[in-house]
């Protein structure tokens, strides 16, 4: 953890005292500090050392470190860009610097980073798992990002993913789970008829059949649980190459890829260019082309 050294000037009862003179609010205070540090007695000139976190917490570090993103539509509303596989969306704390809100602070793009400033997700209108690379969107108004917030599955036209899976896809069409998070920090989904599993529906179509054994499928997602795509396949018993945590072979990456939202946008959006699409296509026939030569 970095931490920075802090001079007081005047004696104080405590720790959390000297805190909330600075300015800092009780809750930010309590999230980093345990109750014995915070009781600490502060004398005149006494130097403690602060995480770095806590000092810019909700601030976006502006190190950016990972492969380079590519911006694939901007307008004064939106924007689209391709985020590289094993980044994170957005950070969590300051120290973070592999996600895609760093890349865009490099970029200088404020407009997507001064939204919804007490939240680290800032302008996301939704997310990508760390291994999943493709197109991620973002917004530029408060507005527009509540209302896709709110109702963002049922907003967008289309969600359409690739997939390189192991097997011969031979189960066209549309597919329905009820999953429940499980394991450490609910890191895994199951399959489970508990009344409080979420459910997960999506269409899959063979796109191509692979000479190893392998198949390009192409993913309709119908809702958006967090690992929906991998826990389906995993299920269906064609598990997404590279993705261990759902049985998948090893290797060089986890091969699935956010190619193409689409929508209408609707009658109230007036900020909004009229067009239909975000693509991302050279990057998932890159995806397929890099590890099989098929495309």
């Amino acid at each position: 953890m970095n931490l920075v050294e802090i001079q007081f000037l005047e004696a104080e009862s405590s720790l959390k005292e000297a805190l909330k003179k600075m300015g800092f609010s009780g809750q930010r205070i309590k999230k980093f500090f345990s109750a014995k540090s915070l009781n600490l007695p502060v004398k005149k000139e006494h130097v403690f050392k602060l995480p770095l976190d806590f000092l810019n917490h909700l601030q976006i570090n502006p190190n950016y470190e990972g492969e380079e993103c590519t911006l694939l539509f901007e307008n004064d509303s939106y924007l689209a860009v391709h985020k590289p596989r094993n980044i994170h969306s957005h950070p969590l704390c300051y120290s973070d610097t592999n996600t895609v809100l760093n890349y865009l602070v490099t970029q200088e793009k404020w407009s997507f980073l001064n939204i919804n400033v007490d939240n680290y997700d800032r302008g996301l209108l939704h997310r990508l798992d760390f291994e999943t690379s493709g197109v991620l969107l973002l917004t530029k108004k408060e507005e527009i990002l509540q209302r896709y917030r709110e109702g963002f599955n049922k907003l967008v036209k289309r969600k359409v993913y690739l997939a390189i899976v192991e097997g011969e896809f031979r189960k066209d069409g549309e597919h329905r789970h009820s999953f429940l998070p499980s394991g450490e920090k609910g890191g895994k989904q199951l399959i489970s008829d508990s009344p409080n599993a979420q459910v997960a529906e999506s269409e899959i179509y063979q796109l191509v059949l692979l000479p190893n054994n392998c198949s390009l499928v192409m993913i309709i997602l119908k809702t958006g649980i967090r690992h929906q795509i991998r826990a389906q396949l995993s299920t269906l018993g064609h598990p997404i190459l590279g993705d261990v945590l759902y049985g998948g072979a090893r290797s060089e990456r986890l091969y699935l890829h956010s190619w193409l939202y689409e929508w209408e946008f609707v009658v109230e959006d007036k900020n909004a260019e009229l067009f239909s699409n975000f693509l991302d296509l050279d990057s998932a026939l890159q995806m397929a082309s890099n590890k099989l030569r098929v495309l």
